[in-house]
């Protein structure tokens, strides 16, 4: 699996949703109900598709991730082939922060997977109104 599994909770949150993949599925509520009864492969199943489903519409979205400490700041730049991140230092003694520049290419069927990754390492996707903001890091 490219993904792992949503948990119990991150379903809960996206229920809605996972009613429409079963939907999608030819799967209504009676038959989920069945299937839950009498079939517990289909089940897993059903949970390790509908997860992986969830993470490649949600990181296909994803274009600018950031996490924020008090000594620096990560932010990263997806495109459909290429990663990059800057690394803001901020020092005590200094006004203006050191940066490090970085880029990993990869191939486009492992972009899902690589913003997969940071996000579970506690990196979090930023806001659409952000993205000017952190666009202007990437072009000085």
């Amino acid at each position: 699996m490219r993904f792992r599994r949503l948990t119990e909770e991150e379903f809960t949150a996206v229920e809605s949703e996972f009613v429409k993949f079963l939907s999608s599925q030819g799967v209504d509520a009676p038959e989920w109900q069945k299937i839950k009864r009498e079939n517990p492969h289909m089940v897993e199943y059903l949970l390790d598709e509908f997860s992986t489903f969830f993470w490649e519409s949600t990181t296909s979205r994803i274009t600018f991730l950031e996490r924020h400490s008090e000594e620096d700041r990560w932010v990263f730049k997806f495109s459909e082939t290429k990663a990059k991140v800057l690394r803001l230092v901020h020092k005590k003694s200094e006004k203006s922060p050191d940066i490090f520049r970085g880029e990993k290419e990869f191939p486009p069927e492992a972009r899902g997977r690589e913003i997969f990754l940071l996000l579970e390492q506690g990196l979090l996707p930023c806001p659409e109104d952000k993205h000017s903001e952190l666009e202007k890091l990437f072009t000085e």
